[in-house]
């Protein structure tokens, strides 16, 4: 560096406050037979996790069911 600049060096604390919610939903039991969904809710307070976590809750089962109806296709079948 010359002298005309100079080198700033800035620190970042980072404080963590708050709620964390997560939920994982399996579903089967052979590699090839089985869906997994996790979900992770961050909130301010417990009751706004409670109340975003029951949103992403709706959310996530309709995502599971539509999941469920997607069937590999058997290649013997063809």
């Amino acid at each position: 560096m010359n002298g005309d600049q100079t080198e700033q060096t800035e620190r970042v604390e980072r404080t963590d406050v708050g709620v964390s919610l997560t939920v994982k939903l399996k579903r089967g039991t052979g590699t090839r037979d089985e869906d997994q969904i996790k979900a992770k809710v961050k909130a301010k307070t417990l009751e706004d996790a409670r109340k975003d976590m029951e949103t992403l809750r709706e959310y996530i089962h309709d995502l599971a069911e539509d999941a469920r109806q997607i069937q590999p296709v058997d290649p013997h079948e063809e």
